[in-house]
């Protein structure tokens, strides 16, 4: 349900063992051996560690999963006994990595705080249920079409089932699983935090183990008791509704694109009645790849890019160059947000089948679908992808309201077509020490957004407060989305390849540890940032350039002296300029298609 990146001191501490729901029987959690983590990645300090946990939590025997525990200690003298928690979205997203970054923003809290970070049974490194089956370039078209591919999810399945029980990876259970680390690692109530997904496994922490939560701070809220598949189609067409609007309240946008409702609806009535086929160059191989856009392709890249404000406000620019003909800029979008992005998929589907889907009756679909250009593709797709999949009977608590008197900070965008504020609100009425923020023009995340940092200072001094009571909030009033584009900026140009052959080599930023590598793919320059997706780039100058795919304001820029490149910037809104030197030995790499 999402779209980042990424960041202790002995435990010896004991805090009281205040769990209402306990998590063991005859067996008692065993202290995790931690040693200093090897991984480079991981922050100087940091403590890594496993603790088993049986699969099946109600017959504690048979399977063991290996949970992936990581422990940054509280880098002040004062250190108190209760810890930061993180939890991640997807469903299957890890958390120690999305922790690691949430970490790197709330650097107060860490002053006191240890921070205690694990990958929730299925994912990241605790027994991942993936789905190599959905993923790569021949799999972008089946996402568009279907979502989620019957046939492939069901390969998915099969192989899966003959190595798990699938119906025991649910949010019940990973939240339990965590309150045994908690007795087991010997501390007090969790400071909790989650996002999207997330917020789900904090609610549910705090219906099954209030008395171990002292705060929680819920971003994009994701209560149990909505049914989140059948408000989709409205939340998304309000989503799309306000960004028009916001076009349409603004002379210069709504003097570029005077006809914007007419011609988002053109644009799909065109994708529905002959889908529009679409040449793209693939970055990884330099080969063309076709992309057919229909009805279903338009209508989801539409809704992950209204995820987030930096792809939102190329809404209205992307549908009126489709509505004049021009599909390639929304293809290369279609293609960006294709996917679940390399997270647990099976996890994603042990969690909605058994939480989402399985409580829909047919008879409220039509209802829930009607006059939106989401319609029910969603929820069929999803229902279809559901056949089969193992669950189990949660029971009616699945979908029951956490009422809680924990101090708890939720976080809503104005606009997210995911979880709306009005989630935020529904979760907020029992909770009954609840503050709701709504960011005005925010969506799911809030990248791009100007004075957005204000966010994680707002949850800092929440959590280290204990309470959300005269929280200084008035910052969210003055966070902006970025401005509306009404083109892509300056235009293509023609550069000569002995002019490009200068700037191919690799690049590194040693204070933060960033290699890109640069290299020719054919006549084109391609881009990229470790071991991350390349990009293709399109020049603007001989040095400067776009980069195709990414959002608007992406730039890559290099400074030739002596006819050799000596260093690249990565500009990145609402980020500062990543600056690279040229590695010293690097050589002009080419790679022919």
């Amino acid at each position: 349900m999402t779209h980042p990146r990424c960041v202790l001191v002995v435990l010896a501490i004991l805090g009281h063992l205040w769990a209402a729901a306990p998590v063991s029987t005859a067996e008692e959690p065993r202290r995790p051996a931690l040693a200093a983590c090897k991984e480079p990645e991981m922050p100087a300090g940091a403590l890594c560690g496993v603790y088993e946990v049986y699969e099946n939590r109600s017959t504690r025997a048979g399977r063991k999963i290996p949970l992936h525990i990581v422990v940054l200690p509280a880098n002040g003298p004062d250190r108190v006994p209760d810890p930061f928690v993180y939890f991640a979205g997807g469903p299957g997203e890890a958390s120690v990595p999305w922790g690691l970054f949430w970490s790197e923003q709330l650097i107060r809290l860490r002053s006191k705080r240890d921070v205690l970070l694990i990958d929730l049974r299925g994912t990241g490194r605790s027994g991942q249920l993936a789905c190599p089956e959905l993923r790569g370039e021949q799999s972008i078209q089946g996402f568009l079409d279907n979502f989620l591919p019957a046939d492939k999810v069901g390969a998915c399945r099969d192989r899966l089932k003959k190595e798990v029980d699938l119906s025991w990876y649910t949010t019940d259970a990973a939240v339990d699983d965590v309150e045994e680390v908690r007795i087991a690692l010997g501390y007090g109530p969790l400071n909790l935090m989650g996002s999207s997904y997330g917020t789900r496994a904090v609610l549910t922490y705090l219906r099954r183990h209030p008395r171990s939560v002292r705060t929680a701070t819920m971003d994009g809220v994701l209560p149990p008791d909505v049914k989140f598949l059948l408000t989709m189609p409205q939340n998304t067409q309000k989503a799309l509704d306000g960004v028009i609007a916001e076009c349409e309240g603004e002379p210069a946008c709504r003097g570029a694109f005077p006809k914007l409702r007419e011609e988002a609806a053109a644009v799909l009535h065109r994708a529905t009645t002959q889908p529009v086929r679409v040449e793209l160059t693939d970055p990884e191989t330099g080969q063309t790849q076709e992309l057919r856009l229909t009805h279903a392709a338009v209508a989801q890249t539409l809704r992950y890019m209204l995820y987030t404000p930096i792809d939102a406000v190329r809404v209205p620019l992307e549908i009126h160059l489709a509505a004049q003909g021009d599909w390639k800029p929304l293809a290369l979008s279609a293609r960006f947000n294709s996917g679940l992005g390399g997270s647990a998929e099976g996890l994603y589907q042990s969690v909605t089948c058994a939480e989402d889907v399985a409580p829909i009756r047919d008879e409220e679909i039509a209802a829930a679908a009607a006059g939106t250009f989401l319609g029910d593709f969603r929820i069929r797709r999803q229902k279809a992808a559901c056949e089969g999949w193992p669950v189990r009977d949660l029971g009616p608590d699945v979908q029951a309201p956490a009422v809680s008197d924990v101090p708890s900070l939720l976080i809503s965008g104005e606009r997210d077509p995911a979880t709306p504020a009005s989630n935020g609100a529904q979760a907020a009425r029992t909770l009954k020490r609840a503050r709701l923020l709504v960011v005005p023009d925010g969506a799911h995340s809030l990248d791009g957004m100007k004075g957005a940092g204000c966010i994680p200072d707002l949850i800092d001094s929440f959590v280290q407060a204990g309470a959300a009571e005269g929280l200084d909030t008035s910052c969210v009033d003055r966070i902006q989305r970025p401005e509306l584009p009404l083109s892509f900026g300056d235009p293509e140009v023609t550069v000569a390849r002995a002019d490009l052959e200068k700037l191919p080599g690799s690049y590194v930023n040693q204070e933060r540890g960033v290699t890109a590598r640069v290299d020719l793919l054919g006549s084109r320059l391609r881009f990229g940032i470790g071991e991350g997706p390349r990009h293709l780039l399109i020049p603007t100058s001989p040095t400067r350039f776009r980069v195709e795919g990414l959002p608007i304001g992406h730039r890559v820029s290099f400074q030739v002296i002596e006819g050799r490149a000596t260093e690249v910037t990565l500009s990145q809104p609402g980020r500062p300029d990543l600056v690279m030197i040229r590695k010293a030995d690097s050589t002009s790499l080419k790679m022919e298609p």
